[in-house]
């Protein structure tokens, strides 16, 4: 994957968007379902790297994601990292009536 890439992130719908010291925060009572992240990670051909508090995160081409987990090991959002004409991948996978039903997509 390249260095420059655009960021990406998936959360549940009218959570609120903060950008704080660390970067964008979302906060919201509800959580995305473990469905999202299967298919995402099914759907992107993306390989399990590795695991640390808290955060989950994966690999394709052109793609990284990382999935938030709260302290429940629920799902607070989807961070990504795109390069190449992945985004545009993404959002057209975003479309999809499981996913668009219960999440939105946010590009800053």
């Amino acid at each position: 994957m390249t260095n420059q890439y655009k960021a990406a992130f998936i959360f549940p719908i009218g959570a609120t968007k903060i950008l704080g010291e660390d970067g964008w925060e979302f906060e919201s009572s509800e959580r995305l379902s473990k469905n999202i992240s299967n298919y995402l990670i099914e759907t992107l051909k993306l390989k399990f790297l590795e695991e640390y508090s808290g955060i989950k995160k994966y690999e394709g081409e052109d793609i990284r994601m990382s999935i938030l987990l709260d302290d429940t090991q629920e799902i607070e959002s989807i961070y990504f990292q795109l390069s190449g004409g992945a985004l545009t991948s993404l959002s057209e996978i975003c479309q999809s009536i499981g996913i668009s039903s219960e999440a939105e997509i946010f590009v800053p």
